[in-house]
C-alpha cells in the first residue's frame, strides 16, 4: 500500500491539478463557458415565449405604447407656417443675426446671402454663409440663440477649424437656411 501511495502522490505532483496557476485558469473557463451557456439558454426560452405570444396582443400593446396625447401632438403645418417671418422681414433678420454674432465677440469680413427657389409655393428661402472667428464657448451660444429666437431657421451646415491647438480661437463656417413666407401667402 506504501508504493501505491507514492505512485498516487507521484502522478499528483506531476498532473494539471497541482499547478494552481491551471487549475485556476481552468476554473475560470468552466465559469465563463457554464455563463454563456445561461445566457443561450434565457435567450432561447424568451424567443419562444415571445413566439407563442398570440400576434394581435403584441400588435396592441405596440400600438398603445405609439400613441401620443392630444397636448403633445405636433400643431398643423398651417398653424406653424403662420408663425414664421413674411419674405419682407428676412434682410432684418439677418441683419440681426450679424448683429448678434458681432455682440458675441465674433469677428467675420463678409457674408453672403442668397435666395433659392423652393418647390412649396408658400414659401422662400434665403440662404446665409458666414465665415466666423472666435472662440468655441461663445460660437455656441451664438448659435443656441439665434436657433431659437427664429424658428424658421434651420443650420445647414457647420464646419469648425482649429489651426494651432495653442490658441483658443477657432474658425467656423456656418450656413443658415432662413425659411419665410411669401407675401400674400396664408
Amino acid at each position: 500500500m506504501d508504493i501505491l501511495t507514492q505512485r498516487l502522490l507521484f502522478l499528483w505532483q506531476r498532473s494539471i491539478f497541482s499547478q494552481r496557476w491551471l487549475t485556476a485558469l481552468l476554473v475560470v473557463n468552466v465559469l465563463l463557458l457554464g455563463l454563456v451557456a445561461y445566457t443561450w439558454f434565457s435567450q432561447q426560452h424568451l424567443q419562444q415565449a415571445l413566439q407563442s405570444l398570440p400576434r394581435h396582443v403584441a400588435a396592441t400593446r405596440t400600438l398603445k405604447q405609439v400613441q401620443v396625447p392630444e397636448q403633445m401632438k405636433a400643431p398643423a403645418a398651417a398653424t406653424v407656417l403662420q408663425t414664421w417671418p413674411t419674405e419682407d422681414q428676412a434682410d432684418q433678420i439677418s441683419a440681426d443675426i450679424l448683429v448678434q454674432a458681432d455682440a458675441m465677440g465674433m469677428l467675420f469680413e463678409r457674408a453672403e446671402f442668397q435666395v433659392l427657389p423652393l418647390e412649396h409655393a408658400a414659401l422662400k428661402v434665403q440662404r446665409i454663409k458666414l465665415p466666423l472667428k472666435g472662440e468655441y464657448l461663445p460660437l455656441r451660444q451664438f448659435l443656441q440663440q439665434v436657433l431659437q429666437a427664429y424658428p424658421s431657421l434651420a443650420l445647414s451646415q457647420f464646419k469648425l477649424q482649429r489651426t494651432d491647438v495653442m490658441q483658443p480661437g477657432i474658425e467656423a463656417y456656418i450656413e443658415f437656411n432662413l425659411y419665410t413666407r411669401k407675401r400674400g401667402a396664408s
